[in-house]
């Protein structure tokens, strides 16, 4: 059944492209019965129309969704410090005045050396006596072996002070100085030094030489204090 109808079909189709066919061949053909033109016309030839062919269509490119931004973390909030106490302003007392300044006291003098004299005073001796003296001699060597007369030998009651008192050396080279009778003779303390014509200091200030009357008992013989002195000067 379907055969039939397929071949009844293909016939069908045949009868209508032959049909077909043959009407465009009628159609180029001239009639017969046209009469020739007296005049032969060039017959112009139409120029078909062209067409300029479409550009191809180009394809788009999807645009592939990008991906969303990451939002940043939350960044911390910064904590607050703890507000500070500010210090309470102290009252500030007004600026006393400023003494002026002191004047600064002049520097001490540089230490001097001590003049060196041509004489030396010897170490105090003491004695016990009937009254109350100091006896020495001025020697012209270490060892008092050579004494020498006529040297003024002075008394003070300090140091190179007021000469008090005054003696010369005998033909010996001894002097000797009585303070018998003659003015205090307890409790005292003396010093003695050689000078030259004008009391200018020969020697060094010898002493103290400590005289005391109450020290008369003969145990205390060659103890310092006692009621007579020994001092002697010589050349070092």
């Amino acid at each position: 059944m379907k055969l039939k109808r397929t071949v009844s079909m293909t016939l069908l189709c045949a009868a209508a492209l032959a049909v077909s066919l043959a009407c465009s061949v009628s159609t180029n053909l001239p009639f017969a019965s046209q009469a020739a033109p007296t005049s032969t016309r060039r017959s112009t030839r139409v120029a078909r129309a062209t067409f300029t062919p479409l550009p191809e269509a180009t394809e788009i490119p999807t645009l592939e969704p990008t991906e969303e931004p990451t939002e940043a973390p939350p960044t911390e909030e910064p904590t607050e410090a703890p507000p500070t106490k500010k210090p309470a302003v102290k009252a500030t007392k007004p600026p006393q005045p400023t003494a002026p300044p002191q004047p600064t006291a002049p520097p001490p003098p540089a230490a001097t050396e001590a003049p060196k004299f041509p004489y030396k005073a010897s170490i105090v001796t003491c004695t016990h006596a009937g009254n109350a003296y100091i006896k020495g001699s001025v020697c012209n060597d270490n060892k008092c072996n050579a004494k020498m007369s006529g040297m003024i030998v002075v008394m003070s009651d300090a140091p190179h002070g007021t000469i008090l008192d005054k003696v010369k050396t005998d033909v010996s080279g001894d002097f000797t100085f009585t303070r018998s009778g003659s003015g205090p003779v307890k409790d005292e303390t003396w010093y003695f030094w050689v000078v030259n014509g004008q009391d200018q200091p020969l020697s060094d200030a010898g002493g103290p030489v400590h005289l005391d009357m109450g020290h008369n008992e003969d145990d205390l013989i060659n103890k310092c204090p006692n009621t007579a002195a020994f001092i002697s000067f010589f050349k070092p």
